[in-house]
């Protein structure tokens, strides 16, 4: 058959990551948006690219075809129902306001309460606990209905009708899957998540001949373990010792990452098959769906009037170096001239201490105060109206709120760790995340020159420049465009073994 009437390659998106989390969460993390924004351009991205491939998207299945294909449409709906199912019930009274001695439990000390119950328990038992969130139960179980929903062939065929990205399903009706030699398997999201990913990649390249390429995010769990349930360290080992061998071609998010997965390789005697390929990481979370008619915000602090910190609170995002900032700068300056510190995410793991700190200083009397599992309405708010943006992250594979906090106009104040200072480049300012004095030194030099924050945020507005998601497909696709034979299945179980 001559090339050019030669069938146009499928890349095969695997997505059962994306549908699992949102069995345990109500809301999407930074790697579900991610992801997202990404996927919502790939198609278009690959029409343009030389190699034209089609894009699909596959869930994994438990008989012999291994996958099957799914409309992008589901993503959406399933993302929706998040939006929708987290923005229903009426926000919690943030914490930080003085509460009555002596009063009954509110919502929030029980919820604290529960969750130092959680971290309590064995890891397999209380980190799914904590995840889902003891005020997110129903947002949790309306989610995994559609999810569940989603499953079956009416509802993907009904979905299907409205994706204009996939097009029809390609699947057939007999289970059997359409993957042919040479396509490729790419995998974008928390894959860590299954433990025998390993496996399926070496049955898939053995049955369909598919070329499996990795995007890696961080390997926080394998070099700071402190941070992670112990359960979570093992699983997410043996996942990277089993699946990277199978890989074709590994990206990363930033350069940071990429260079630690080379490092670690090197030091654990895992063969890469080439380099580890950095790409850009588009900012904004524009194309994202969420509820046609937002609530109104309710609770927020007045504009102008405190300093914002979007993060899940967990150990790795140093929550508790920020405490220590404002309680020394409730000491050292006048309290009406500290702002108040807003944290704004979902409570996470291995903070029950944290929270009981903060509850026995009663949140220094409202100078701190926590906005639990925002929407994407109140989200935009807060940004609207802080002075700027503080991330004093330990550790991170890139650092979307950085990129995120330019993109809404605000300047970031931020940890020099890891990847941070490829997210916030020139425009961000920096400290010493496990210096206390050194963070304080910053954080004082901002709220203490008005007129130098104002400047900070002309230049932002000025210089910052959005990376759009189309980069980041761009990427993507340039990354599958394969420059090496595809290896007959007995080579490639010869290979395997």
């Amino acid at each position: 058959m001559p090339e050019a009437c030669s069938p146009a390659r499928t890349y095969w998106v695997d997505v059962e990551d994306f549908f699992q989390y949102f069995l345990a969460n109500p809301r999407p993390s930074g790697i579900q948006r991610l992801v997202f924004e990404a996927l919502n351009v790939l198609p278009d991205c690959a029409r343009m690219s030389p190699e034209a491939p089609r894009i699909a998207f596959v869930r994994h299945t438990r008989d012999a075809s291994l996958l099957r294909e799914v409309p992008f449409a589901s993503l959406v709906q399933v993302l929706e129902a998040s939006a929708h199912a987290a923005a229903a019930p009426p926000s919690p009274r943030p914490a930080g306001r003085k509460r009555r001695r002596r009063a009954a439990p509110t919502r929030t000390g029980l919820r604290h309460a529960a969750i130092r119950f959680f971290e309590r328990l064995p890891p397999a038992i209380g980190e799914p606990l904590l995840r889902a969130g003891v005020l997110q139960l129903a947002a949790v179980r309306h989610v995994r209905l559609l999810v569940d929903a989603l499953s079956g062939p009416t509802a993907r065929q009904q979905a299907a009708s409205a994706n204009g990205l996939s097009g029809p399903l390609a699947t057939p009706t007999d289970g059997t899957f359409p993957g042919r030699p040479g396509d490729v398997f790419l995998i974008l999201g928390a894959a860590w998540v299954h433990s025998q990913y390993g496996v399926l990649l070496q049955q898939l390249r053995a049955q369909y001949r598919l070329v499996p390429i990795l995007l890696m995010y961080d390997l926080i769990p394998l070099r700071r373990p402190e941070w992670c349930a112990a359960d979570l360290v093992h699983d997410f080992s043996t996942w990277l010792a089993a699946t990277l061998p199978h890989c074709t071609k590994l990206l990363a998010i930033s350069r940071a990452t990429a260079a630690d997965v080379e490092a670690y390789a090197k030091e654990t005697g895992l063969t890469l098959a080439g380099p580890v390929t950095p790409i850009p990481i588009g900012t904004g979370f524009t194309s994202g769906p969420s509820p046609t008619t937002d609530p109104p915000a309710r609770g927020l602090p007045m504009p102008g009037s405190y300093v914002l910190f979007v993060s899940t609170l967990e150990a790795r995002k140093n929550h508790t170096l920020l405490f220590r900032v404002w309680r020394r700068l409730m000491t050292d300056l006048p309290r009406d001239t500290v702002p108040t510190l807003v944290f704004a995410g979902r409570v996470g793991w291995l903070v029950a201490d944290l929270m009981q700190q903060l509850e026995n200083a009663n949140w220094l009397d409202g100078k701190i105060r926590l906005i639990r599992d925002p929407t994407d309405a109140e989200l935009a708010a807060l940004y609207r109206g802080c002075q700027f943006t503080l991330f004093p992250s330990l550790f991170e594979g890139w650092g979307l709120p950085v990129s995120e906090s330019f993109a809404h106009g605000r300047p970031c104040l931020t940890s020099n760790a890891t990847s941070l200072p490829e997210s916030g480049g020139e425009l961000a300012r920096y400290f010493d995340p496990d210096d206390l004095e050194d963070a304080c030194r910053a954080v004082r030099a901002v709220i203490e020159d008005p007129a130098g924050l104002q400047a900070w945020r002309d230049r932002v507005a000025r210089e910052f420049r959005h990376v759009p998601w189309e980069r980041t497909a761009d990427a993507i696709l340039a990354a599958c465009r394969l420059d090496r034979p595809v290896l007959s299945a007995s080579e490639l179980l010869e290979q395997a073994s």
